[in-house]
């Protein structure tokens, strides 16, 4: 196995957020369960009995276990091996698969498939379906969670607000339903799920209804619409009504379904304010037996009406329920759920995305013109930051002087003494590129400010309004310059260390320009006080963000936290949106991963209710990545997809499209779809034009390719990338940053992979000694280090060597890091090879296993672990058939990775042990 990239923290890279291109070490899809085999040849047919036992395979899937059984089918805990994942399998009952209902298995097939269509993260994702034996299956994601029925009626309650930001995201899944032509028909709490990372998810369609939307030809009969109950394992017995062959859930069926036609969106609708009054009431909106008696008299009507008429149009008028006026649920929501419960559908909201938008917490009521109006306002109220109304003859001049004020001779001075009396090795090299970095920023706020004067002042391109609109975000800029400078001069040695990055990172200039974006934002508080708070709200959001950029994660976190308060008082979009984004990073940061994701969450809805298009996309960017490298790559891929049309609608601008594809092909990186993450990277690569000569993030990409052509078994190609990368950071850091290091250790792993160990060590014995200085010897990057250095004595025959250095990685790693965390595994899996290399396969066996067991490592590295642990098995000669169990489970990691050389290794290495299984190959000194 490998040694991991080299441990850090992550490592901010301008507006999107990419982070530093050493990965850390990517967490593995959990299996279901440890060790869990292929099923031997006798495991249970099929059509054994209504449940299946652990073991059966369901076409590919391995049956690991029922989590839920209704009355066409059950729900089963299932692994698939070819993408090493854990699936929810809804299976068709085998009494129900006969000729006698296979219209209905027919139905659950095609609605499935249709099902398929909808790619959105709050639809619960369909992998596969088909049929087997005559029984109908579909594969789908699984989600560890609770449902929403369950956590409304935990303890403490969720608040309204809580109430109405989860039910936006499922009725966010049924919007996507209905964009291609679905009707989910039987919408209700217990139908949608909420992951343990605050995703909330749209489930069980099985009664779910084809539009004419979708086509035509897909209409399904309303007999053939029955389906499996309960999709994700939660809930699977829910009630059903029936009127002639109606089937929904009577608390929360509109009245047109009970007449068995006239079912569209507005269906949905009903539903889904039917469940959400009764999350945010703790009562039912609906009485089945009022809407019985409106379909009944419906019906009766329809002997009066015209001839032709749809009998859902008679439906009465009013709604089903008066929402009751209480204090902590406000107005407008009640307006809301009346209309959405209104017994006629004509009279509810046009579509699900109208009511949604009502149901936000903040209407957003401002439009363009509340937004000039109050951007001009503000900007007259700040007359001592430079937005004040100058004479046309004077306007535009003194940029350079109020960007002065913030960097200028005085602040270099005292950066350059800060950074220098760290004593770090790096710090006088970290100073120059800094200090070319805040020159170039403030050159160019100079010129756009003066560039914005004039165009309003002197050519009389544009009005006052855009003027001011351009000021105020320039404002904020400067801002930022100087939090980050305040920072820089007072700065400790990790604020050295973070110094490039985090001046880099600085909010992009370019945004200033973008005046439609600017005045989409939210009319700004009327009050002259709230619009004070607001500026200086403002300021020290531009704390968090350096605090953040310069690795003072807990400081900032404090700040943060301290702001919440004082945030939701002004309740301004724009300004709730970063904030709560910094507060996901920065949890991020901090390892508190669950929170982080929910919190990602919020600020998404925050982006989404300011309509503001570029925060919401530097927050994907980031969300993407904190999904994908804490083990939900299937969700990353999803938000990136999202993040993709984003930065579609916004313009595809070069820096903002370089960050993401970054992220996407670590997504990928940390998925093992080599191939994918090398086709990110390189679009980024095509990008890295519109960057800064001096900008640390083309050291990153060329970085990212090597780790990607390393991956996909292109040394040379890897071993070229690489030495750019340590070029470029060298030429901007000096050769004795931490991040050189990085660059030497991946070096390392190349040539030694390549077959030239002892330039393998050379970089190696380099990346050591610059960590240890930079660092302090017992810092996690110096046992990383001390591993790549036992592969390389390894492979030079060194054995002793090797295994005091994978011993004392070890130590430092239990030390610094804990027994339980996944980086000991590398460390192990090395003693292992090393004690088998040096004819003890007995003593390998135990630390091979420890490193097999944990959850958080690359797949290839598993793989190779694996096959090591069986070349060990096989040679005490004791558990020949343990051993190709092993090497077999390696070559389904390598073969899912598509790694085929390896795999064909293994298989040649199997091929030689079947015909005569208890030969041993015993390894000798």
């Amino acid at each position: 196995m490998s040694p991991p990239p080299s441990h850090e923290d992550v490592t901010s890279l301008g507006a999107g957020g990419q982070t530093e291109a050493s990965p850390p070490p990517q967490r593995r899809r959990q299996e279901p369960t440890p060790g869990t085999p292929s099923p031997p040849a006798s495991s249970p047919p099929l059509d054994a009995g209504l449940t299946l036992e652990r073991g059966t395979r369901v076409e590919r899937y391995l049956i690991l276990k029922p989590i839920g059984q209704g009355g066409m089918g059950v729900v089963y805990a299932a692994y698939d091996p070819e993408l090493d994942r854990k699936v929810a399998l809804k299976l068709l009952r085998p009494d129900k698969a006969t000729p006698g209902v296979s219209d209905e298995a027919a139905g659950l097939l095609r609605e499935a498939q249709a099902m398929a269509r909808i790619s959105h993260p709050h639809v619960i994702t369909v992998h596969d379906v088909g049929t087997v034996g005559g029984r109908v299956f579909i594969a789908m994601e699984f989600i560890q969670g609770q449902n929403l029925h369950e956590w409304v009626r935990q303890k403490p309650h969720p608040t309204p607000r809580e109430v109405l930001r989860v039910f936006h995201q499922a009725g966010q899944g049924l919007l996507a339903a209905h964009r291609v032509g679905l009707v989910h028909r039987d919408f209700k709490p217990a139908n949608a799920l909420l992951g343990r990372n605050g995703r909330v998810c749209v489930m069980d369609f099985g009664l779910a209804r084809l539009t004419p939307l979708a086509s035509e030809e897909d209409e399904i009969p309303l007999h053939e619409q029955e389906t499996l109950d309960r999709a994700g394992g939660l809930a699977f017995a829910a009630p059903l009504t029936q009127t002639g062959l109606v089937r929904g859930t009577p608390h929360f069926m509109p009245p047109e379904q009970h007449l068995a036609s006239g079912v569209d969106a507005r269906s949905d609708q009903f539903s889904f304010c039917a469940s959400l009054f009764w999350a945010l009431y703790r009562k039912h909106a609906v009485e089945p037996r009022r809407m019985i008696e409106a379909a009944t008299e419906a019906a009766q009507r329809e002997s009066q009406a015209p001839p032709g008429t749809e009998v859902w149009r008679l439906l009465p008028h009013g709604t089903a329920r008066v929402p009751p006026a209480e204090a902590h649920i406000p107005a407008w929501v009640r307006r809301a759920l009346m209309r959405g419960l209104s017994l006629h559908p004509d009279d509810r909201f046009p579509s699900m995305e109208e009511l949604l938008e009502e149901l936000s917490w903040e209407q957003r009521r401002g439009n363009r013109r509340g937004a000039l109006t109050a951007l001009g306002l503000l900007a007259a109220a700040t007359a001592g930051t430079g937005l004040a109304v100058y004479r046309q003859h004077q306007v535009c001049a003194g940029a350079d002087a109020q960007v002065a004020s913030v960097w200028g001779p005085g602040a270099r001075q005292k950066l350059e003494a800060a950074f220098s009396a760290t004593g770090k090795p790096f710090a006088a090299e970290s100073a120059r590129g800094v200090t070319r970095l805040l020159d170039a920023y403030a050159g160019q706020w100079a010129r756009l400010h003066t560039e914005a004067c004039e165009a309003t002042r002197v050519r009389g391109e544009q009005t006052e309004e855009l003027l001011s609109l351009r000021m105020v975000c320039l404002e904020r800029r400067r801002k930022s310059l100087g939090a980050l400078v305040g920072l820089f001069t007072a700065a400790d040695g990790k604020v050295v260390e973070r110094s490039v990055d985090a001046a880099s990172a600085l909010p992009g200039l370019e945004d200033c320009r973008d005046i439609e974006s600017l005045a989409e934002q939210p009319a700004l508080p009327a009050d002259p006080l709230r619009r004070g708070a607001l500026e200086q709200l403002g300021e020290q959001l531009a704390q968090v963000r350096a605090l953040l950029d310069a690795g003072r994660y807990a400081q900032g976190l404090e700040l943060a936290r301290k702001l919440e308060p004082q945030a939701a008082l002004i309740a301004y979009r724009p300004l709730q949106a970063e904030l709560s984004y910094l507060l996901a990073w920065l949890l991020h940061q901090q390892g508190e991963v669950e929170q982080s994701l929910r919190q990602f969450e919020r600020a998404l809805q925050e982006t989404e209710a300011s309509r503001a298009d570029r925060r919401r996309l530097e927050v994907l960017t980031r969300f993407t990545y904190a999904l994908a490298n804490n083990g939900h790559p299937e969700e990353a891929r999803r938000w990136g997809d999202m993040a993709r049309g984003v930065l579609e609608r916004v313009g595809s601008e070069p820096p903002m499209a370089f960050d993401l594809n970054v992220n996407l092909g670590y997504t990928a990186l940390f998925g093992g779809r080599y191939q994918e993450a090398w086709d990110a990277f390189s679009k980024a690569r095509a990008l890295e034009g519109a960057l800064a000569p001096e900008d640390p993030r083309r050291a990153k990409v060329s970085h990212a390719l090597g780790l990607a052509a390393l991956r996909l078994g292109d040394l040379p190609q890897a071993i070229a990338l690489l030495n750019e990368s340590l070029r470029r950071t060298e030429e901007l850091k000096g050769p004795r940053h931490p991040e050189a290091a990085i660059r030497q250790s991946m070096l390392a792993t190349a040539y030694r992979e390549s077959g030239a160990p002892e330039q393998a060590l050379e970089h190696a014995q380099k990346a050591l000694a610059v960590h240890q200085a930079a660092l302090g010897p017992e810092h996690p990057s110096v046992a990383d280090d001390l591993d790549e250095l036992g592969e390389c004595y390894l492979l030079l025959k060194r054995l002793d060597e090797a295994l005091k250095s994978f011993r004392d990685a070890e130590a430092l790693k239990r030390r610094a890091l804990g027994a339980d965390h996944p980086d000991l595994s590398y460390s192990l899996d090395g003693v292992g090879k090393t004690l088998l290399a040096q004819g003890l396969p007995a003593e390998a066996i135990e630390p091979l296993r420890q490193a097999l067991a944990y959850e958080n490592t690359d797949p290839a590295a598993l793989a190779q672990t694996g096959f090591t642990l069986a070349q060990a098995l096989w040679a005490t000669g004791q558990a020949p058939e343990q051993a190709r169990e092993e090497a077999r489970r390696a070559r389904e990691r390598y073969t899912a990775l598509g790694q085929q050389r390896q795999a064909a290794e293994i298989r040649t290495w199997l091929e030689a042990r079947q015909d005569n299984p208890a030969a041993q190959v015993i390894l000798k000194r």
